[in-house]
């Protein structure tokens, strides 16, 4: 969810300006990257079929058809738990009774009263900005259970994608299939084993390529405006160096155009590339909790070159975002806000009750890996 407001300017009759800066906080908008089912007050059932094939036979009279390789018809069931979730924020007027101009206030009675008013609309803003926030940091990273001193918003909205797709054993047995990249020794550990750890062009087409080739047949058949490539940030600009570097492996001619140019979405063989800039914050987090519980379970343990944690922190997740899921009982959560005055406290009091919870559907709709040495 991108901010849609940066600032708001208040002047003194044209003698004296105050401006209130908005911190930026860049989330991705997950609503368009994932299947929404309103309506969902706890749980949801989600029956999946299965794909026919085989099934087929030359006539040969009555009964059942005697191929052996005739699939069998079958659904599966997986449940959609969603969480009630709440937003409690107050704000006293007086803490900006030094720091913003009075004009920006209501007079007399009602000066504490902020309904309406510019400071209003900031508060606002900044709520509905969080609320997209956290719904992005869990649809990852959420956890159902905290084990340690993890943040406990991370607990908000039940279980998020990393740890469903590791219960759910997707790709290796429920965790990213490590790609080994070029780096070895102290530049593995610096590149693959670090959050934030460069990534060079090369080494981001290796896992790029991996994770495209390697997955399912069911994934890689679906048109490429219904399929997205989640990665961490730092993979995402390796490719971008791939593509703006002359003669770097992977760089294509329409790629190369479109990086230099400055476009925003970059794209692998024709499926769009999400840089997903609240993993990192999510793998410093977990890495920071005091209980091996509260790690990211789906990444890949492997003996690395010396480093203090054995997971990966730069991977790529390639999904169908129709299989991809997020239960809610609203439509647009970051809207569903009341701002209300409480004189008997001198507050402006914030509120939001919603439920919220992720799932995904078919493991051959997913696949994921991360560079390892």
């Amino acid at each position: 969810m991108s901010i849609a407001t940066d600032g708001i300017n208040v002047a003194y009759n044209g003698t004296y300006a105050s401006k209130i800066l908005l911190e930026p906080l860049f989330v991705t908008n997950m609503m368009e990257y994932a299947t929404v089912i309103p309506n969902v007050k706890y749980k949801m059932n989600m029956n999946l079929a299965n794909t026919l094939k085989g099934i087929t036979a030359v006539n040969s009279g009555c009964g059942a058809n005697t191929c052996t390789d005739t699939d069998t018809f079958a659904i599966s069931d997986k449940v959609l738990t969603t969480e009630n979730v709440s937003v409690k924020q107050e704000q006293c007027w007086n803490t900006f009774k030094d720091r913003v101009i009075r004009e920006s206030y209501k007079a007399g009675i009602n000066m504490p009263d902020l309904t309406g008013t510019e400071l209003a609309n900031v508060i606002i803003d900044r709520i509905r900005t969080g609320i997209g926030y956290d719904l992005s940091r869990n649809m990852w990273g959420g956890l159902s259970t905290i084990a340690g001193d993890l943040n406990c918003t991370y607990s908000s909205m039940g279980d998020g994608l990393f740890e469903l797709l590791s219960a759910g054993s997707f790709a290796n047995s429920g965790k990213s299939q490590g790609v080994e990249g070029a780096a070895t020794g102290a530049g593995a550990t610096a590149s693959y084993y670090t959050t934030g750890g460069d990534i060079t062009g090369a080494d981001a087409a290796t896992l790029l390529s991996f994770v495209f080739e390697n997955a399912d047949s069911t994934l890689q058949r679906l048109p490429a405006a219904d399929k997205c490539l989640f990665v961490t940030a730092n993979v995402y600009y390796g490719w971008y160096k791939a593509l703006t570097q002359v003669a770097q492996a992977g760089s294509v001619n329409a790629g190369h155009s479109d990086a230099q140019s400055g476009k925003e979405r970059l794209f692998f063989r024709g499926v769009e590339i999400k840089p997903m800039w609240v993993w990192d914050e999510i793998f410093t987090a977990t890495d920071a909790s005091s209980d091996a519980a509260d790690k990211v379970a789906m990444l890949t343990d492997v003996p690395d070159s010396g480093a203090s944690n054995s997971q990966p922190r730069n991977l790529a997740i390639y999904a169908a975002k129709s299989n991809l899921f997020v239960g809610t009982d609203v439509n647009s959560p970051e809207n569903e806000l009341r701002m209300f005055y409480d004189p008997a406290d001198d507050k402006m009091l914030i509120r939001s009750y919603f439920t919220m919870g992720f799932q995904y559907g078919f493991n051959s709709l997913v696949y994921g890996a991360s560079l390892t040495d």
